[in-house]
């Protein structure tokens, strides 16, 4: 008779060290992956940038300037002035999206948001790593009193969002309630034929130069050098306690400022730019522990952000790409923001 062999398997406790063993190796595993993947999202998001880059210095190759950055025209009164363009909706002809531009109604900027190409999704605008909530996002019209206005003079209806912003110089958002000076002096900026931009220091714009009808920049007018300017940058939308914030505040959620085709206002301002009087990936509660300071807001709209570890993909004016850290000191990214300032600066970035 055969002898027959005893049954072979694993113990109780050969069982645990296995499974204990895989455990130990997903941990170590996966931080490899998550890192993996958000260094191929951060790559995605400067070829992006360098695109816009590239669509920038085709625009200035066709029209001999970069575009505006907003363009403002006169509206039914001087407090319901309309946005004309915005320096997107000029890119769209050199970023293959002729069709859509072909389309844009220039003269009534209004019909663009009720025949929905304002809703228009450009993926090529958003960072991989960015985070909306809503894609389009409804804003509510003029029509609702602040502070519980959804769009600070927005025309009604959906927007498509953006990751990028442009680079105003000194200040960005168009208001009495400004925190800083409004100055255009970087490479893109608010501009128009429309009368109130011609009250420097004084009615309901009291921080601000004169911007009526400025001419576009060239490269020319970027006397700092064009490597040193930026020109475009980041700006993060995920801020869960500004969400939360009900306290005299405009009403948006940050997810909101961001619509690249913006219709409306000169407070539209804060929809399309950043300024380097805000220090980079800065949430709302930097800026106040009590969420009940209007002001604060201001700042937060303005600020330069990602959702990449450790700082922010900026476009230069000459069409590079590098990451600046978020520990950049306030002088070094000022002198960054502004043309024609004479100002050398040493940055450390990849």
């Amino acid at each position: 008779m055969a002898k027959t062999s005893p049954a072979r398997g694993f113990t109780l406790v050969e069982l645990l060290v296995v499974i204990a063993i895989i455990g130990i190796l997903i941990a170590l595993l996966l931080p490899a992956v998550q890192a993996a993947r958000e260094a191929a999202r951060r790559t995605q998001c400067k070829n992006q940038l360098k695109q816009l880059g590239v669509a920038s210095h085709t625009h200035h190759d066709s029209m001999q300037s970069f575009p505006l950055g907003m363009e403002m025209m006169p509206g039914a009164s001087p407090a319901l002035s309309i946005t004309k363009a915005t320096f997107f909706i000029r890119l769209l002809p050199f970023m293959e999206q002729g069709a859509l531009y072909a389309q844009w109604d220039f003269n009534t900027p209004a019909n663009n948001v009720t025949k929905g190409l304002s809703a228009t999704i450009l993926p090529n605008l958003i960072c991989p790593s960015d985070q909306f909530q809503d894609m389009p996002f409804a804003l509510k019209g003029p029509a609702d009193s602040f502070p519980t206005s959804g769009a600070c003079g927005a025309v009604e209806g959906n927007y498509s969002p953006t990751s990028y912003a442009g680079n105003y110089g000194q200040g960005a958002f168009y208001t009495k309630n400004s925190q800083f000076a409004i100055k255009p002096n970087g490479a893109l900026f608010l501009t128009g034929n429309d009368l109130t931009l011609k009250m420097p220091g004084g009615g309901l714009h009291t921080l601000c130069d004169n911007h009526y009808n400025l001419p576009p920049v060239k490269v020319s007018d970027i006397i700092d050098g064009t490597s040193n300017t930026l020109m475009m940058g980041e700006k993060f939308h995920a801020d869960p306690f500004f969400d939360t914030w009900q306290s005299g505040n405009s009403g948006l959620k940050m997810y909101q400022v961001s619509a690249w085709a913006w219709a409306g206002g000169m407070k539209g301002a804060a929809q399309l730019f950043c300024s380097s009087k805000v220090p980079l990936n800065k949430t709302m509660l930097y800026y106040t522990s009590t969420p009940n300071q209007i002001s604060w807001e201001d700042y937060r709209f303005n600020g330069w952000g990602s959702g990449h570890v450790g700082g922010v993909n900026f476009l230069f004016s000459d069409g590079s790409v590098r990451f600046l850290q978020d520990n950049i000191d306030a002088e070094s990214l000022s002198r960054i923001s502004t043309r024609g300032n004479a100002e050398a600066v040493s940055l450390a970035g990849n």
